[in-house]
């Protein structure tokens, strides 16, 4: 399947050596039934964070964007066609 994905901050340099990626935008062939989670793992975002997929959004604060609808869960199926995006924790006041 092919997805869209859009990384901001400094999870743009977990695109750098892909073939295509352009501007922390990519598009990528993953199995079908891959899971947010794995395309963390499969992009190195963990690494990077130093947070355990799971805890990516819970606990760095992260947020996880599918079809412009904000996806608390990192267990969800990704789909054929999907547009995920990953922005850092938002601070303000």
């Amino acid at each position: 399947m092919q997805i869209q994905v859009q990384l901001f901050s400094i999870l743009r340099d977990c695109l750098a050596e892909r073939a295509g990626a352009r501007g922390g935008q990519a598009s990528l062939t993953l199995p079908e039934g891959t899971t947010l989670a794995e395309l963390i793992v499969h992009l190195g975002i963990d690494r990077r964070l130093g947070f355990q997929p799971s805890e990516v959004v819970d606990r760095a604060g992260w947020q996880v964007m599918v079809n412009d609808r904000f996806e608390p869960d990192v267990g969800r199926i990704l789909h054929d066609g999907d547009q995920v995006r990953i922005f850092p924790p938002v601070a303000g006041g």
